[in-house]
């Protein structure tokens, strides 16, 4: 007995010991040995948030998407006919009509617009995390170049617009609720952004240090502006610690021979080891990269096709244009629920975004919509948080396409399933409410994936479930009553044979 105690504690010391020790190089081969944390994996659902000065325009704006900064200067990146162009040509038209000429009424003269008036962060992140949402992502720096927390860069919210840290009192109210806290930041592309803003307010030598004009439009080739990049990303991890860092894009700073962006993420890993006793709990969300082993892949405004091996993420936005506008909800709430189990189902996370007003509140058409989500989730929750994906994804005939900007915005039908696994039971879900029986082929008896069900129960349901398995399908008889006006989520215990099959092959 002291023997396999004394082994045991070695092992524990020697653990310990190989997590003290872990260290990760600026190097795409050394960040490759990284793992995706267990919470990040079980959390599933996000709150994503963009807010800032473009909040607080006026309501009723012309679309401009979260680039109203970068367009109210008219066209000059694309060519005439180019429908961003004729974007850019209409919301120049609208600002000066509206406000005046940019060389007098700029971007930066938006500014005091921003108050955050009403803003409680307390009772935010209270009601997302009542709804369900495991981690909160607010935005730190957006391609307008303002910070919303107190940074050297003198563009700030503590300094300027709401005078408070906002990042701060994000991290605060999610520390106090128990969420995980993480943060992103869009600065990288900053000169870009501005660049048709240099033939106006921009081109004062004042301003030229928010409108980034001093920098190269080309800013991946430009070390100067990319060494600023590096110093304000580590001055943000450093002084609020998040455990996730999201980057609109790839790391920054690592084209023509730079390093910048390598050296944030390894630096980002091994404080947040220290931060954490030895164990790595920090996740970097990038668009593309040149080892998905090394981060945590995002897809915006898309999902997958298929299962995928690592660990990966969707963002997109609830409100319709990321930061608030006066629009209906992008999502019905039955979309938005089975795009949730679609991506959970090929081992991914949903980032939902949602666009507060300029004054810290949320509008009432998005907060109907998370409600909804909210409720279904404490029926179905025990079927997301924690699970991992089975050995296929699901059937039936809705087959989303791969890639950023491919969403599904059309509601499922009853014959696609989805399916997840945890504490050896398989959950199947019928991705719209089902009117009549069920047919589940993947769970034939005819096919290895599961060798004998044992029993099947429904998520949220007392009544007892009539089924059978056949050769060509599981077959469910549609309850009496359902629990959801959404999806449906079955619970299905599989014989110890079947569970031994998909424990070897899910991590």
């Amino acid at each position: 007995m002291k023997k396999r105690l004394f082994t045991v504690i070695v092992i524990l010391l020697f653990s310990c010991g190989a997590l003290w020790s872990q260290k990760f190089e600026a190097s795409w081969t050394s960040l490759s040995a990284y793992k995706t944390p267990a919470w990040f994996r079980d959390a599933k659902f996000g709150i994503f948030m963009h807010w800032g000065i473009q909040s607080a325009m006026q309501e009723d704006r012309p679309y401009g998407g979260s680039h109203y900064g970068r367009y109210m200067y008219g066209q000059g990146e694309y060519p005439p006919e180019h429908e961003r162009s004729v974007m850019a040509e209409k919301l120049l038209t609208w600002h000066t009509t509206t406000f005046g000429n940019p060389s007098t009424f700029g971007y930066k003269d938006f500014i005091p617009a921003f108050k955050a008036e009403k803003w409680n962060p307390d009772s935010l992140v209270a009601f997302f995390k009542l709804i369900g949402a495991k981690y909160i992502v607010p935005v730190a720096v957006h391609h307008d170049n303002f910070d919303m927390y107190e940074s050297f860069h003198r563009w700030n919210a503590v300094k300027m617009g709401p005078k408070k840290d906002i990042i701060k009192g994000w991290k605060e109210a999610t520390e106090k609720h128990g969420l995980r806290f993480g943060v992103s930041t869009h600065i990288d592309r900053v000169p870009s952004f501005f660049q048709t803003a240099r033939k106006y307010d921009a081109a004062n030598p004042a301003y030229k240090d928010f409108y980034a004009s001093n920098y190269l439009i080309d800013y991946a080739k430009d070390t100067a502006w990319n060494r600023v990049v590096y110093n304000r990303t580590t001055e943000l991890i450093s002084k609020y610690k998040p455990d996730l860092l999201y980057f609109d894009g790839a790391l920054p700073g690592i084209q023509h021979g730079m390093n910048y962006g390598l050296e944030i993420a390894a630096q980002f890993y091994n404080n947040n080891i220290k931060q954490h006793n030895g164990k790595l709990e920090a996740v970097i969300n990038l668009k593309h990269g040149a080892d998905k082993r090394a981060f945590v892949w995002d897809i915006e405004r898309g999902q997958a096709d298929a299962l995928q091996q690592l660990p990966w993420q969707t963002d997109t936005d609830l409100s319709g244009g990321w930061f608030y506008r006066k629009t209906n909800t992008q999502f019905t709430p039955d979309v938005l629920i089975g795009n949730l189990i679609d991506i959970v189902s090929k081992n991914g996370n949903l980032l939902l975004n949602v666009g507060l007003k300029g004054d810290g509140t949320l509008p009432e058409n998005q907060i109907a919509v998370l409600k909804e989500l909210g409720n279904w989730l404490s029926i179905n929750g025990e079927a997301i948080y924690g699970t991992r994906p089975w050995l296929v994804y699901g059937e039936g005939p809705t087959k989303t396409t791969s890639g950023a900007f491919q969403e599904q915005k059309k509601p499922y039908t009853e014959e696609d399933i989805r399916f997840t696994v945890k504490n050896n039971f398989l959950y199947a879900f019928v991705l719209k409410t089902p009117g009549k029986n069920i047919e589940i082929k993947s769970l034939s008896s005819t096919l290895t994936l599961a060798n004998k069900i044992e029993a099947v129960s429904l998520l949220g349901s007392n009544e007892i479930v009539q089924w059978k398995q056949t050769p060509t399908a599981l077959e469910i008889k549609l309850p009496s009553s359902l629990p959801s006006k959404y999806a449906v989520a079955f619970k299905i215990q599989l014989d110890d044979k079947s569970r031994q099959t998909w424990e070897l092959i899910i991590e």
